[in-house]
């Protein structure tokens, strides 16, 4: 009767541990799958920064070559006075 009783209780062990594994690897995969989320997040974050950046520059150039054509045409007003 014991021995009936242990062969139960290990089926019971075993199963347990199964569940426990399934419970991992699923665990695991979630995990995976939030990493790979966050990086692809971050990817898109720093494209978008360093268009950001790059339209920033392009307009600090355009408002300095302005600035260059202000002040020629400044010079060229005053020299005709």
């Amino acid at each position: 009767m014991q021995a009936a009783e242990l062969a139960r209780e290990r089926d019971s062990l075993n199963i347990q541990v199964e569940n426990l594994r399934s419970e991992l690897a699923e665990a695991k995969r979630e995990v995976a799958l939030v990493r790979r989320s966050v990086v692809e997040e971050k990817q898109s974050l720093e494209q978008r920064l360093d268009e950001e950046r790059r339209m920033k520059e392009r307009v600090r150039q355009q408002l300095d070559a302005r600035m260059n054509e202000l002040l020629k045409r400044k010079s060229k007003f005053v020299a005709f006075r």
